[in-house]
């Protein structure tokens, strides 16, 4: 986990964030509590991290998020998300080409035939996705197929 990793840095713009938002807060809760006050309704002592404990928690959270993903139910979420985007781009190619069907199939033959190649990578992205689905299943129910020749 380098600090030029993409996913490190976003955490670590989201932690920024966080503690600009605690310091808003405390401050406004603060300026809420500076007339006439029950004691013990001021908000605690906020000051921001170090960048050093900052990097620490993005990186812890990082850790998490990767340790989730790449078990048996995070793989499956993964997969499973992906065979929704696959089938969402087949389902739009499908209006495309139903499109431009109705516009006149001699001069919409090469827009077919572009819509076609995309709905078989997709068709074909949607199988991968599957195929990934099953096996995170299989993972986390720690069993083997009973008919090792079936096939999606």
């Amino acid at each position: 986990m380098e600090p030029r990793d993409p996913d490190l840095i976003d955490l670590l713009i989201s932690e920024r964030a966080l503690d600009h938002a605690r310091l808003v807060w405390s401050a406004r809760e603060a300026r809420r509590a500076s007339g006439v006050a029950w004691s013990g309704l001021s908000p605690p002592p906020c000051a921001p991290r170090t960048e050093g404990a900052r990097l620490d928690d993005a990186r812890a959270k990082l850790a998490g998020r990767r340790q989730w993903r790449e078990s048996a139910r995070g793989r499956l979420v993964s997969a499973i998300a992906e065979v929704q985007k696959a089938a969402r781009a087949v389902h739009a190619g499908g209006e495309r080409a139903r499109e431009a069907v109705a516009r006149g199939l001699p001069d919409e033959l090469e827009t077919c035939e572009a819509i076609v190649r995309d709905l078989r990578r997709q068709t074909l992205a949607l199988i991968t996705g599957l195929r990934a689905a099953r096996q995170a299943v299989r993972d986390a129910a720690g069993q083997q197929l009973d008919r090792p020749d079936r096939r999606i």
